[in-house]
This record gives structure tokens, C-alpha cells and sequence, in this order.
């Protein structure tokens, strides 16, 4: 039997920050990051943080350096139904930009991906080591087959090899991210709008706008660079408290864990297991993360129970805007 992990579970119309939280603990039966999901059982246990989102708890005093030093800084992406929204904006779901002559990708089975998330830099707050300009989407396959779900790569050769899964996460063939480094901003030069299919099966209805919030944020308990701070997994680490062990740990997520609908940057909050962890040396970044999202204005997100997506990079590929070897990932309870 695997360790116990800690998720986070907000109450319905629970502001973030507050310190009213539901800590579920997730108990991983079998298996390790697997495109077969492993079976999990996952019990929600009530716990009162005695903090809230940016109040550091006493028992994590010793540690207040580290945490300090951990910081990294986001872009925190909130939807904005009143948001005027043009080809060119930065969205969820919704048309893509694109010119005239250029390739809209397809799968391949020829039928076109469907743009995720458009995200212009121009209009965000600069983000150290990210783009200042340009704009970067994110399309993704609908439905599900032998080879993809949303998307991402459903490989399952056996014998079984992570590191194998790991690199099929990064082969752009039911995904795709894009990047425009020039903006035009004429319409007669755009592509006419390409309008999924009503039947086909996404993570995502309707579409966004979207406004940015710039923030700093401690390493989260679920990112694979956790055991490079605190020198231990989270579920390791916490057990040093004792009896006090899952109060420790939801402590420490209700003091570092700012819920938003997506982000640019920070750290990842995956929900089973960071796939990063398969290569734990290796430095990858955010460079999208969503989570499940209801948004008045008709835009929904649903990574399934309690899910996520994420799209990781090096350092070095976001440096030189090489966006073809973009991790995908999605996972949920």
C-alpha cells in the first residue's frame, strides 16, 4: 500500500483563504503515474485549519526559511465574462487565432483539435522567464480513444516502463501547443472560426474571457520539488508531527494553497501523482495549469472528480519559445 496523501476539498461557496476545509485523505492502492489510473479510495475526514491562506501555522516555524526560499512567482487566471473579447484575446475555449494560409491542427484522424486555452502575453503581467509578447495556445483532441483521453496519451505497452509514459506525454498527437510570436490584429486575414462538434466530448463548455492576477506562492505539498525543500515527500515529512500529522499538513495547504480557475507558473497541484516525479532531477515549469471551474456566463471546466490539467516545460525550451516538447498531463480522483 502506497503512502497517504492530503487533498484540499473547498466547501461550496467557501472563499479562498477561509479556514472551514474538508481534508481528503487519499489512499493510492496500486500502481504508480500510470495512464491506466491506478485504484485509489479516498475518504473525506473534517478538519478545521487553525490558519488561513497565508498565515503560517507554529508547528512550521522551523521551517518559515525554507518556505520563504521556495517562493515562485505566478499568474493567476480568472475568468472575466465582461471581458471584451476579440480573435486575438486571451481565453478559455472559444475560436483560436489563426491566419489565413496557416495549418489549424488536426489529430490524426483529420479532425481538428479544440482550442483549450489562448493565453496573449501582451495582456498579462510579466512572469520572469515567460513570454512578454505573442500568443500561446493550447488544443487538445475531444473524447476518448485506445490512444488519448482529452488529449493526453493513454500509453500502456507492457511491460509497463514510467519512463516510457513520461515521453509519451510530450508527443503533440491529440494536443498541440501553438505559438504566434507576431500578432495581427486585422480580421479579412484571419481564419474563419472553427466550431467543435455539439456532441464531442471535452473537458470544457462555452467560452471566457479572461483577467491576470500576479502573486508568490510557497511550494505546494503535491509538486515534485517538495522533497527539495523539506529534504522528504510531503507524506513523509508530515509524519514527523505524529499525532498531529494531518493537522500539520492542512495547516500548510490552507496557508500555501491559493485556489484558481488556472495559473502561469508557481508550483502544480496535481491530484494523484506529479509525473514529473518520473525524472525528479530534471526542472520542469508550469506552463498552464486548470482546474475544475463553474463560471457564471456559461464556461465550465470538468477534469472529471476534483481533477486538474497541467502542461509542463524546461526551462531552457521556454527560454528559446521551443514549445514542442510541452509535457500534457490530467488526472483526477
Amino acid at each position: 500500500m502506497r503512502p497517504k496523501r492530503w487533498r484540499l476539498i473547498r466547501t461550496k461557496g467557501e472563499a479562498t483563504g477561509a479556514s472551514m476545509l474538508l481534508l481528503a485523505v487519499t489512499v493510492i492502492v496500486a500502481g504508480a503515474c500510470s495512464p491506466k489510473r491506478p485504484p485509489i479510495r479516498t475518504t473525506l475526514t473534517p478538519v478545521v485549519a487553525t490558519v488561513a491562506y497565508g498565515e503560517l501555522a507554529p508547528e512550521m516555524a522551523p521551517f518559515e526559511q525554507a518556505i520563504a526560499s521556495s517562493k515562485l512567482g505566478y499568474i493567476g487566471i480568472i475568468a472575466d465574462k465582461h471581458s471584451e473579447v476579440t480573435p486575438w484575446s486571451s481565453k478559455l475555449g472559444g475560436s483560436a487565432y489563426f491566419l489565413k494560409g496557416q495549418a489549424y491542427p488536426t489529430g490524426p484522424d483529420g479532425v481538428p483539435l479544440v482550442l483549450l486555452a489562448q493565453l496573449n502575453f501582451s495582456e498579462i503581467p510579466r512572469l520572469e522567464g515567460y513570454p512578454s509578447q505573442g500568443i500561446l495556445q493550447f488544443f487538445i483532441a475531444g473524447g476518448e480513444s485506445g490512444a488519448h483521453v482529452y488529449g493526453m496519451s493513454q500509453e500502456d505497452a507492457k511491460p509497463y516502463s514510467a519512463h516510457d509514459f513520461f515521453a509519451s506525454l510530450s508527443k503533440q498527437t491529440w494536443f498541440r501547443v501553438v505559438y504566434h510570436p507576431q500578432i495581427l490584429r486585422e480580421r479579412d486575414k484571419l481564419q474563419s472560426p472553427q466550431v467543435p462538434p455539439r456532441a464531442m466530448m471535452l473537458p470544457h463548455t462555452g467560452s471566457t474571457g479572461l483577467r491576470f492576477q500576479s502573486g508568490v506562492e510557497p511550494v505546494s505539498v503535491w509538486d515534485y520539488r517538495f522533497p527539495r525543500i523539506f529534504g522528504k515527500p510531503s507524506e513523509k515529512f508530515f509524519q514527523q508531527f505524529g499525532a498531529k500529522e494531518e493537522i500539520a499538513a492542512i495547516n500548510y495547504i490552507a496557508f500555501s494553497n491559493k485556489v484558481h480557475l488556472a495559473k502561469v507558473g508557481g508550483y502544480s497541484s496535481p491530484v494523484q501523482e506529479d509525473p514529473r516525479m518520473i525524472h525528479p532531477a530534471e526542472d520542469w515549469v508550469v506552463l498552464l495549469e486548470l482546474h475544475n471551474g463553474s463560471e457564471e456566463g456559461g464556461f465550465n471546466m470538468l477534469w472529471g472528480d476534483g481533477g486538474m490539467a497541467a502542461f509542463y516545460i524546461r526551462p531552457d525550451d521556454l527560454k528559446r519559445l521551443d514549445f514542442s516538447k510541452v509535457v500534457y498531463y490530467w488526472d483526477n480522483h
